[in-house]
């Protein structure tokens, strides 16, 4: 019986990356930039709320867009006293929206084992 109960205590896990011609693209890091960024309208609030730099956040997502060839944020200067901000592309929200169901999916299929 031990054997069994061993067995049934085991639990799947993974981690899901998106990949094009078999390099890295976009993961949860990446995912999570853009998510902040969405809720709060700006490059510096986004990495702010996830504790990394600005420069770090920015980074990560110029790197995406080089490899994808194409824009993830349109961002906009703010006047003199500053307020400038950031919007998520169309190809942004896309590209969220893909991981999260491909996400969300691995979570339910290990949910139901």
């Amino acid at each position: 019986m031990k054997g069994k109960d061993v067995v049934r205590r085991l639990a799947p896990n993974w981690k899901l990356w998106l990949e094009k011609d078999g390099e890295y693209v976009f993961g949860p890091g990446a995912y999570a930039i853009l998510q902040a960024i969405k809720e709060t309208g700006t490059i510096t609030e986004g990495a702010r709320k996830l504790g990394m730099s600005y420069r770090y956040a920015w980074g990560v997502i110029r790197k995406i867009e080089n490899k994808l060839d194409t824009k993830l944020l349109e961002t906009y200067k703010g006047g003199t006293v500053g307020g400038g901000g950031a919007n998520i592309t169309e190809p942004g929200h896309l590209l969220m929206y893909r991981f999260a169901k491909y996400r969300d999916e691995f979570e339910r299929v290990s949910e139901s084992m």
